[in-house]
């Protein structure tokens, strides 16, 4: 963390930061060299970047991690990074997920499985049917809590036979970790009706794992459908239309009505062992945004139908209770969960902690405080850790809970952690480093 130096300067250099990433994508852009190389943001003990010597080398866990080195640094996939970064530079939506030490790579027609210790893919799902979309389309895998099952959804094309028009289908594909061989998979049908009321490929997600199910969303602008599939038996227990979940606890399955895809809409809670519904608001006048907050908490905002009156509330996912409302001048900031006990709700120049069961605000930085501190670009938060860029040649890491500097051991911050590796932005590739402390 910078320590000296006015506010002034520091905003300077932030700025300068910002301005040499856009330099830096726009020259890879058009293959000159006028803003330096890739190597520019490589941590300084690179050099022995590469997949590991002698096999599959050990690796020792650290929960949270302290730092990370760039010896043994394997790269992913090229389609991990597909159309995933901005003109800043700022990585954007990974379809990637970590489980131990293994990255899920989904794209649009396949994921797969690497080995984050040697760099090789050791296994490629793809669907049955012909994929849809391009591969930033694509969404995370998921992995189950107990870590037994990856599950990745691929909307597909079915081809039309005799009379019968092609169509569309959700298909949901369950692997093993590791390994990445194919558990089962499961295909939805979507509706004819959709493609005549919106020409979009839709999008799908998997939300989440409850009540013995894997909780699955696909949607366009105008259509949406939730269905619960059995971790056991591998069917479609149940399916809700017009709900576009976003966020699935043990309580409650919780999305929003569409009503048409026209507005209003209305925030609904079903039970995701049977589909049913729990509770239900009042109409809003329309694109409601749910978002996960931890296992006890969800996120809901939009306006209010009497009035247009502006919400961003907290709520307890089991009954649609308001919880707490979320601070004020967090309207635009997105708060994920560091799958611990906190919301880290980030903007260019504001940082806010969350507390995840109470929605109790913990602390804030803010550009221009009366102590010099400033609110850093924070890139990724994990097990009571935030990572995060003070400058072009500065990480720094803080606590989560109380936002308390950490140390950090690079120049640059990572996009993705768990406790054997982070993922890293150098270039235009994505990077595994291992923790180390």
């Amino acid at each position: 963390m910078i320590t000296s130096g006015s506010v002034v300067s520091l905003r300077v250099e932030r700025e300068f930061m910002r301005a040499r990433q856009f330099c830096l994508v726009a020259v890879l852009a058009i293959g000159l060299s006028a803003c330096g190389s890739s190597a520019d943001r490589v941590p300084s003990d690179s050099s022995s970047k590469g997949p590991a010597e002698n096999g599959r080398p050990e690796r020792v866990p650290h929960d949270p991690p302290e730092s990370f080195t760039a010896r043994g640094a394997v790269a992913l996939p090229p389609e991990a990074m597909a159309g995933r970064t901005n003109l800043l530079g700022d990585v954007r939506d990974l379809a990637v997920a970590l489980h131990r030490t293994s990255a899920y790579v989904a794209s649009a027609d396949r994921m797969q499985t690497v080995d984050l210790t040697t760099g090789k893919v050791v296994a490629v799902a793809r669907p049955r049917a012909e994929s849809l979309g391009e591969d930033d389309d694509a969404t995370a895998p998921l992995v189950s809590a107990d870590g037994s099952l990856v599950v990745t959804p691929f909307v597909t094309r079915q081809p039309g036979a005799g009379t019968q028009s092609p169509s569309m289908e959700l298909e949901v594909v369950a692997t093993m970790p590791e390994t990445g061989k194919t558990a089962w998979r499961t295909s939805l049908k979507i509706p004819q009706a959709w493609a005549q009321r919106d020409n979009s490929t839709p999008e799908a997600h998997v939300v989440g794992f409850a009540g013995g199910n894997v909780i699955v969303t696909v949607y366009t602008g105008y259509n949406a459908a939730t269905a619960g599939i059995g971790i056991a038996t591998h069917q479609v227990r149940w399916t809700t239309q017009n709900i576009r979940t976003r966020a699935v606890t043990a309580e409650a399955a919780v999305g929003v009505d569409i009503l048409g895809g026209f507005g209003p809409d209305q925030l609904v809670g079903v039970d995701p062992a049977t589909g049913k519904e729990k509770w239900r608001t009042e109409e809003n006048i329309g694109d409601s945004i749910v978002e996960s907050a931890g296992p006890s908490l969800v996120r809901v905002r939009g306006y209010a139908g009497d009035g247009g009156t502006r919400f961003d509330q907290l709520l307890k996912p089991g009954t649609g209770k308001v919880q707490a409302d979320v601070p004020e001048g967090l309207d635009n900031l997105s708060c994920p969960f560091d799958q611990a006990k906190t919301l880290v709700c980030t903007s260019q120049n504001r940082l806010v902690a969350l507390d995840s069961t109470s929605g109790k605000e913990l602390w804030r930085l803010e550009d221009d405080q009366a102590d010099g501190r400033f609110a850093p670009d924070v890139t990724a938060s994990w097990h009571g850790r935030i990572y995060a860029q003070a400058s072009s040649t500065t990480a720094v890491a803080l606590d989560a809970r109380t936002g308390k500097d950490r140390p950090a051991g690079l120049d640059v911050a990572p996009v993705l952690v768990n406790e054997y590796q982070g993922l890293f932005l150098v270039g235009r590739e994505l990077l595994a480093y291992p923790t180390r402390g």
